[in-house]
């Protein structure tokens, strides 16, 4: 596939050299942003639009300040940052989310799908959930045009990416990255992996495409942010999450702290636990 989309220069040696200086960058993982939580959720993908106010004004009060990929690339990274990111692109990320990060002054990263004529989340009603409308084009552009919400791919179609051929897997992630830059008429530097499935096959093909970072879920990637910018790993938001656990997961060694857990939990299999430095 032919590359048209809009360059921008990245210079990964500076960006590594920036990073070095970080001992974790903490990435929160959302979906919907709800105004009430619903009767029913099969996978409580989701927060309601109180929960998540809390959360920014803890974020604003402890002196953390969120930022976007393209922050990290084009900025200098303050010294608290955190990465808010929301995937698929639900419309209640512009109706509950967009005007929560006006009124804080904070960032997010929102990952949508590069086929345009999806309105809602076909992937995972088949599997039991409630129907939830997509952001259209002009929440897009609207939210983009804000500065406070930056866009990632998501794929064309949200398939399971390890499934797929060779050519199918370059049209998803190839082809989501161009639909999406003539849309935004910009750059997109992110993908996030559907489900955080990936392998070194996927890996080189969102590397191929230009994208800069990979994203992942808390199941799959290193330990570091720093150490595989194709395989960020991230901590998952819930609802009822209290606002001491909210502290844990934005802390960044959230990760460090569940493996040191797993180190006191007996296991019949006896599987090596990573090191914890």
């Amino acid at each position: 596939m032919k590359d048209r989309s809009p360059k921008i220069r990245i210079d990964k040696t500076a960006l590594k050299k920036k990073l070095r200086h970080f001992r974790e960058i903490p990435v929160l993982m959302y979906h919907h942003v709800l105004k009430d939580a619903p009767k029913f959720s099969k996978f409580n993908l989701y927060v309601t639009q109180a929960e998540i106010e809390k959360q920014l004004a803890f974020l604003r009060t402890t002196g953390r300040e969120s930022v976007t990929f393209r922050d990290l690339v084009e900025r200098k990274i303050p010294k608290k940052p955190v990465i808010l990111t929301f995937d698929d692109g639900y419309s209640n990320n512009y109706l509950f989310l967009f005007p929560l990060l006006k009124r804080y002054k904070m960032k997010a990263v929102i990952f949508i799908l590069g086929n345009r004529k999806h309105k809602s989340n076909f992937w995972d009603v088949g599997e039991g959930e409630s129907d939830h409308r997509l952001l259209d084009p002009f929440q897009i552009q609207e939210m983009a045009e804000s500065g406070l919400v930056e866009f990632g791919s998501h794929s064309m179609n949200h398939p399971n990416l390890l499934t797929l051929s060779p050519k199918r897997l370059e049209h998803e992630i190839s082809g989501s990255k161009v639909s999406l830059e003539k849309l935004l008429k910009g750059p997109v530097l992110s993908f996030a992996y559907p489900y955080g499935y990936f392998n070194d096959a996927i890996k080189k093909t969102v590397f191929k495409a230009g994208y800069t970072f990979g994203i992942s879920t808390q199941y799959n990637g290193p330990l570091y942010f720093k150490e595989d910018l194709l395989a960020i790993r991230r901590v998952p938001a819930h609802p009822k999450m209290s606002l001491f656990e909210y502290f844990k997961k934005t802390s960044g060694y959230f990760f460090r702290y569940k493996i040191f857990l797993q180190r006191f939990k007996p296991s019949k299999k006896n599987k090596p636990v990573p090191a914890l430095f």
